[in-house]
């Protein structure tokens, strides 16, 4: 189920227009290492990860399905040599994008993705790293 959502995520993430057409994957690493990865000039990456989920309670006795949340984290980095505003016009455009495409979308049939969080990470020379948290609601597993 998992990976089913996670790929479904980066399916959608992938029909966003460029610039987004650089790197579109899931991220299985420490999300560390994205900081630490070298730069390059070209276009924004978005990486998905996920990041666990809270269960509810259980209701009935005896019952065995389980309703959760699922969270992700979407990283988007967008580097530009000319400078830090040409890649932060870039970013935030891709933000939006980002929302435009998840908010409300149903991942792979188990739930809706909502907006919870953008925050920015790191912002190096012409490099800003962004991190985009999304919430899949509803979700039952048995």
């Amino acid at each position: 189920m998992i990976a089913e959502i996670q790929d479904a995520i980066v399916a959608r993430l992938e029909e966003i227009a460029p610039p987004a057409r650089g790197d579109v994957a899931a991220w299985t690493g420490d999300p560390e290492e994205l900081l630490s990865r070298p730069t390059r000039p070209g276009p924004p990456a978005l990486w998905v990860i996920y990041q666990g989920a809270d269960f509810e309670g259980r209701k009935v006795i005896g019952g065995a399905q389980a309703r959760l949340d699922m969270d992700w984290l979407i990283v988007l980095a967008a580097h530009d040599l000319k400078s830090r505003n040409q890649g932060a016009e870039t970013a935030y455009a891709l933000i939006e994008a980002v929302r435009n495409k998840l908010k409300g979308w149903a991942a792979a049939g188990y739930g809706w993705l909502w907006p919870v969080k953008e925050d920015l990470i790191a912002a190096q020379g012409g490099t800003l790293v962004y991190g985009l948290q999304y919430r899949l609601n509803n979700v039952t597993i048995s």
